[in-house]
């Protein structure tokens, strides 16, 4: 079996680099924002999306920090680590604008070097048994970015709310939980924006995917996986 596992140690470190540059991107948007919006992307609510960009930024910075940590990463390791850093790679594009660019490309880059650095069967399987859970998780994304754009605190909070349970209902054991959680990250948010066409197609595309992951259990990654 062909690695290249000399491909992690860049990895990591871009990983650590692209992460912490994100973290200070939304502190840039979240403080100053407003005065130059021309380099954070004319958001309406710069306070709000640059507290969003510093969390998914954290999140990157704990998954290149485990990549870095852990000797011999199994197949399911480096998908966990590289959905850590691709989330905010992605998503965060679209919240402080052109302070994203040199974050954002450095972390899509040390996903890709993560997920060529070998096991290629192994990790096409991981992705397998996994893409419908990570699908629903960037669902509850989608759904934060919504919140946080709304205005009113009141319908921020539970859009928030929504999002991050969202994000985490799909990679929960057992089969009670997940639905309450599923349920808590959908119909709130959907009922208080029910005028809007967006969130209760999203609330409704949820609740389907999350019925389907329930009818078909399996193996899913885990926080566990961080760390193995």
């Amino acid at each position: 079996m062909t690695t290249r596992t000399h491909l992690l140690p860049v990895a990591a470190v871009l990983g650590l680099i692209g992460g912490s540059l994100g973290v200070i991107a939304g502190v840039v948007q979240a403080t100053a924002g407003a005065h130059i919006p021309e380099w954070t992307g004319h958001k309406a609510d710069p306070l709000a999306l640059g507290i969003v960009t510093a969390l998914f930024s954290g999140l990157s910075v704990f998954s290149a920090a485990r990549l870095r940590a852990t000797r011999s990463p199994s197949p399911a390791c480096r998908v966990a680590v590289s959905v850590g850093m691709l989330v905010s790679g992605g998503l965060c594009f679209s919240t402080v604008g052109a302070l994203w660019y040199l974050p954002g490309t450095l972390l899509l880059g040390a996903t890709a070097l993560v997920l060529t650095s070998g096991y290629g069967r192994e990790t096409r399987q991981v992705v397998a048994d996994n893409w419908l859970r990570g699908l629903l998780s960037a669902l509850g994304g989608f759904e934060l970015l919504m919140a946080v754009s709304v205005g009113e605190p009141a319908i921020v909070a539970v859009g928030v709310l929504g999002g991050l349970t969202l994000l985490v209902a799909p990679w929960t054991p057992g089969v009670g939980l997940p639905v309450i959680l599923l349920l808590i990250g959908t119909l709130p948010f959907a009922a208080l924006t029910w005028w809007g066409l967006v969130s209760p197609l999203l609330a409704v595309l949820a609740l389907v995917l999350g019925l389907v992951i329930l009818g078909r259990p399996g193996r899913h990654l885990s926080p566990k996986t961080l760390t193995t």
